[in-house]
């Protein structure tokens, strides 16, 4: 593997690592796991390091071209916002203003950013905001003792899925994505470059509950989330589901799914048209859970 570029995206979870291998020349990912680090990685980069140090050494990595980081959607701010005309012009203002309402903290606390998806000066826009802990961004920034592994990029999971849903598929029409982690789950509609929706699911009424009433209540929730969705905005009706995460690999989550989504088709995320996918058992076991990981190494890669 001497000769080739091999790319690492890493998405950081509250006391794990997804991470994935990709090499650029093929396109292809070569390796996915989920590492425990016991405490967090984004305040403890020490264990980050060193749970990707041992794992590049168990693969026999010699070295990596470029490491990209993906936050969760439920360890930062992933909203829809809409400004209006009448703030327009000040949009940065208006912005940083509605991080400190929603955070009850001063916006200089996080790294914010923002994409314009749609709208117009005289009518208002709406915007994606992102915004990261400044902390957790410098953590990572300065934090690693291996130059080699201290990321070159970082991003949100939603950015993350899209950028493994346009790399590796040809998208024409728009796409659902359920992103099903035990953290949370995120809902995307996306269409080629674009974000039209986006949902959130909250895993914490979960805990102390059987498996089949956790299920239960979940795919109620997001039934739920997509039926609000798409009374908001009938332009985001869609039949074709693509599930990845963390509870994509259990047969009871994605059979409950299935029955509550009965006139979709609830697709695994597990093959794709541009992208090759491990063979081995070993490397692809976690390819669902790292669908994230998978992104935020396309974030990095010459061409994404």
């Amino acid at each position: 593997m001497s000769d080739t570029k091999i790319y690492m995206g890493v998405e950081v979870g509250d006391a794990n690592l997804k991470v994935a291998l990709v090499d650029g020349t093929e396109r292809r990912v070569l390796k996915t796991a989920v590492l425990d680090t016991e405490t967090s990685p984004l305040d403890d980069v020490y264990a980050f390091e060193s749970a990707v140090q041992n794992w590049l050494e168990y693969c026999q990595i010699e070295s990596v071209d470029a490491v990209s980081v993906s936050i969760p959607a439920f360890r930062s701010i992933v909203r829809q916002v809409f400004v209006p005309p009448e703030a327009a012009k000040n949009m940065d203002d208006y912005i940083k203003w509605y991080v400190s309402l929603i955070t009850n903290a001063e916006a200089s606390a996080y790294i914010i950013d923002y994409q314009i998806l749609s709208g117009e000066e005289s009518l208002g826009f709406t915007v994606m905001l992102i915004a990261v802990r400044e902390k957790w961004v410098d953590n990572l920034r300065k934090g690693f003792r291996n130059k080699m592994l201290a990321p070159k990029a970082m991003d949100v999971d939603v950015l993350s899925i899209m950028n493994l849903v346009d790399f590796a598929e040809d998208v024409t029409e728009l796409t659902c994505v359920v992103k099903a982690d035990y953290a949370g789950v995120t809902l995307l509609w996306l269409t080629k470059d674009n974000l039209q929706a986006l949902r959130c699911v909250s895993t914490l009424s979960l805990v102390n509950k059987t498996p089949e009433e956790a299920y239960q209540f979940l795919v109620s929730g997001i039934a739920e989330q997509i039926r609000v969705a798409q009374e908001e905005n009938a332009a985001i009706v869609t039949k074709q589901i693509r599930l990845c995460g963390d509870m994509a690999n259990d047969m009871m989550f994605v059979e409950g799914l299935r029955q509550k989504l009965s006139d979709c088709q609830v697709i695994p995320m597990d093959s794709f048209s541009n992208l090759r996918l491990p063979t081995e058992a070993e490397d692809s076991a976690a390819v669902l859970s790292c669908a994230g990981a998978i992104g935020a190494a396309l974030n990095v890669m010459e061409g994404v």
